[in-house]
């Protein structure tokens, strides 16, 4: 399989994790006996920043591959 097409169908697959995420994360809201606001923040920051790091790379590569 090509590494560029393994790298979209990762990217894909993030991005679905994402959206499943933010479902779960409005039925987690919903319940507030679940868990506080502030820790449901910071798991999106950290699902956030690793989805920037993620996209940074694949963007470097991309880019290292043309030169």
């Amino acid at each position: 399989m090509d590494r560029v097409r393994l790298a979209y169908d990762f990217l894909r697959a993030y991005v679905y994790a994402l959206v499943i995420g933010g479902i779960v994360t409005v039925l987690w809201l919903a319940s507030p006996q679940i868990a506080d606001a502030a820790e449901v923040a910071s798991i999106w920051f950290a699902i956030g920043f690793f989805g920037v790091l993620v996209l940074v790379t694949f963007l470097l590569t991309q880019y290292a591959r043309e030169f």
